[in-house]
């Protein structure tokens, strides 16, 4: 698949900026790749079921993995995997989190199996017999990450996961309708997906329940796995710890852009020691039937467990991370590295505190690294069951999720903040969001700010931006329901067309016109952002109380001219977004005519699978417009990379990374120049340019769907 493992910059804007030899990335398959991408999508056809495609049963029915060791680069990785799962894995129609320390161990396994398959004919016939002998769940987070992380399988597309397994993207409510109306006449039906809003909180049911924002999170976590350590498997991911904060800040930023757009303020922080008095109902049922669990009004730590006579009590060896100052919160995580060092491939005490104390933007790329770890090693200590598990961001979704059994000593189902198809679906997961951003900003907050000279760029001035109209609506959007129906033979599922039409937010395409002057020709990098103008009691904002809520909207090199250079960009060509992808429907009938010869099937190396929602790259305007800042900053380009800006080497890279082996583009700190304490009276250079735009809104929905199509499925 082309994943977003390698991430982005846009064709049109190369083509301007940096051309390159070959404008035309499109690629006709052949034989051997449509076999194998028909294969792909066959494998994840109704994965809560047994697959009835008997070429791939009985490929897989008749795969021995301990016969075939010498088949896959580490024979110690088989021998540890038979091992585990002839002890037991976690058995198939249980919900499965990648979070609950033993699950994810178990995922991380098999993915070694996939990982280190010598050849595809091994890949295959590995994933034929995992389809149907490990947990669905499992089975889908490993292989979907193994399709990533392989650079021989980066071409290949997965359908999105929300028509994988909709289970976690639909309401249960509609899937018990997709039930009732199979039982009694199978044909093609819409199920309109409705939301009663009872309070200003759930106004913003569009924006938490957005499949395709959901799916951006899913997919982050593909590319960097919960479980995948660097070392052990020799690649390095730049900036991986910087990537987590700053991914995790601009989510919280973009949801800050889009409350103020309904005139709501900001969501309080997480307090481990007061009640949760923002609810939630999940309204999510898991295949077998158990609902994900929901969250009261006036939730509270105190309504905890205890478990096999182990007290699950946060107490105070938690409670100074969530209160303390930077300091204090790092002399916490070397406390819990101490416990630690036995079981992770973990720097020194020492060490560690020399990078921490270090006064630049390695410090905060070490105490993301810390979070990012915490999140992927830990390992259950043998005789402390209420050491640490994992990560402070880890454990604020334990508590906040409401779990029952978060640590899985009962098998319940975990919570919506343990899984992640559906973390960012509970408004809580925002809370948790600015309560670990502020560890970060407090600590940016001691560094130096931005002198005069450090922001400017000699010899060039940014005369003008001109902004295209600002224009936001609401649609509609069909999701194929045909994956939560069992059938028997494939046959029966040609005959199944059911789908969920959800409301989405969605805006016209805008394009911007950069006009720059400057004394020589020069190469550049040009940062754009968009950010409040006003609170949500209409008081304009401080610059500097304001910078935390600028959402990059792109970031991208050019050539800059001498004299006068105009810079015209769309908004389709950022490079943080991606598009909509094609249905499970669509795609697998593509595939299928061009394997019998009916028509031809291109695969796109620039296409971008990991990103941000281009739909959502503007957050709701108001009728009568939405006052934001729209800021374009020039700075020198100083390339780190030495690789050619084609498009399949960077796609989506401000929040997917550049992939494995891979430097990004420049040199400066994400979110450059409102990383850092900023004041109004010395900030502006001429290289910058702050322009007040309106975003207005469309108060009709509009259909983007195409008509019904009457031609079966081949699922």
């Amino acid at each position: 698949m082309k994943t977003a493992l390698v991430l982005i910059l846009a064709t049109a804007t190369l083509a301007v900026a940096f051309p390159s030899s070959s404008q035309d990335y499109k690629v006709l398959a052949d034989k051997t790749f449509l076999t194998r991408q028909r294969d792909f999508l066959r494998l994840l056809v109704r994965i809560q079921q047994p697959n009835y495609y008997a070429d791939q049963y009985e490929v897989g029915n008749a795969y021995d993995i301990e016969a075939n060791i010498n088949n896959y680069k580490y024979p110690e990785v088989v021998k540890k995997f038979v091992s585990y799962y002839k002890k037991g894995f976690l058995p198939r129609g249980v919900p499965y989190s990648p979070y609950y320390t033993t699950q994810s161990y178990e995922t991380k396994l098999l993915f070694d199996l996939f990982y280190y398959a010598n050849d595809y004919d091994t890949f295959y016939k590995t994933a034929c017999w995992a389809r149907d002998h490990i947990n669905e769940g499992q089975f889908l987070y490993a292989f979907s990450t193994a399709v990533f992380q392989r650079e021989d399988l980066n071409d290949f597309i997965l359908p999105p996961p929300y028509e994988i397994y909709p289970y976690l993207f639909v309401d249960s409510e509609v899937i018990q309708q997709n039930y009732n109306v199979h039982l009694t006449a199978p044909k093609t039906y819409i199920f309109p997906v409705n939301y009663t809003v009872n309070n200003p909180e759930q106004e913003l049911y569009y924006w938490y329940q957005d499949v395709g924002l959901n799916t951006y999170y899913a997919y982050y976590y593909f590319n960097y796995p919960t479980f995948f350590n660097e070392s052990e498997y020799g690649v390095h991911f730049d900036r991986r710890g910087e990537l987590f904060y700053y991914t995790r800040q601009q989510l919280y930023a973009r949801s800050v852009l889009e409350r103020l757009s309904h005139d709501l303020p900001e969501v309080e922080p997480l307090h481990y020691d007061r009640p949760f008095q923002t609810e939630f109902y999940p309204r999510l049922r898991y295949s077998n039937g158990e609902e994900v669990p929901s969250r009261p009004y006036e939730y509270s730590r105190n309504s905890l467990y205890y478990s096999n006579g182990y007290s699950y009590y946060y107490g105070n060896y938690y409670g100074a991370i969530t209160t303390a100052i930077p300091l204090s919160m790092i002399i916490i995580i070397l406390k819990i590295l101490r416990h630690m060092r036995a079981e992770s491939a973990m720097p020194s005490t020492m060490e560690l505190s020399t990078l921490i104390l270090r006064t630049n933007t390695h410090c905060t790329r070490t105490i993301t690294r810390a979070l990012t770890i915490w999140e992927t090693l830990l390992k259950v200590m043998a005789k402390q069951r209420t050491s640490v598990y994992g990560s402070i961001y880890h454990f604020y979704r334990q508590l906040a999720g409401r779990s029952v059994d978060p640590y899985n000593d009962f098998g319940f189902a975990p919570s919506a903040l343990q899984n992640i198809y559906t973390a960012l679906r509970d408004p809580a997961n925002y809370q948790i969001l600015k309560r670990v951003n502020y560890f970060f900003q407090r600590y940016k907050s001691y560094l130096p700010r931005y002198s005069h000279d450090e922001l400017y760029f000699p010899g060039i001035k940014v005369e003008s931006v001109d902004v295209g109209k600002l224009v936001t609506y609401f649609d509609y959007f069909d999701v194929d329901l045909d994956n939560v129906v069992n059938v028997k033979v494939a046959e029966d599922g040609k005959y199944i067309d059911y789908r969920a039409r959800q409301t989405r937010l969605n805006h016209k395409p805008f394009t911007y016109n950069i006009e720059v002057s400057s004394d020589k020709a020069t190469d550049a990098y040009v940062r754009v952002f968009l950010g409040p103008k006003y609170d949500y009691l209409g008081r304009e904002y401080d610059l500097n109380d304001r910078r935390h809520y600028f959402v990059e909207l792109d970031r991208f090199p050019y050539k800059i001219q001498a004299g006068k250079t105009t810079i015209t960009r769309s908004s389709r060509d950022s490079s943080v977004v991606s598009h909509d992808y094609q249905s499970y429907r669509t795609l697998f009938r593509k595939v299928f005519d061009a394997y019998e010869g009916k028509e031809q099937f291109y695969y796109d190396k620039s296409e971008r699978y990991c990103g941000y929602p281009e739909r959502l790259l503007l957050p709701r305007g108001k009728t009568a417009g939405q006052a934001y800042t729209f800021y374009v900053i020039v700075t020198p380009y100083v390339q780190q990379d030495q690789h050619d800006f084609e498009p399949y080497n960077y796609k989506s890279f401000s929040y997917c990374g550049v992939g494995a082996n891979r430097k990004f583009p420049d040199d400066k700190p994400f979110g450059y120049p409102f990383d850092r304490p900023l004041y109004s009276q010395d900030f502006f250079t001429p290289n910058m340019y702050f322009k007040d735009v309106l975003s207005i809104t469309e108060s009709t929905k509009r259909s983007m769907q195409p008509p019904l199509q009457t031609k079966m499925s081949p699922l």
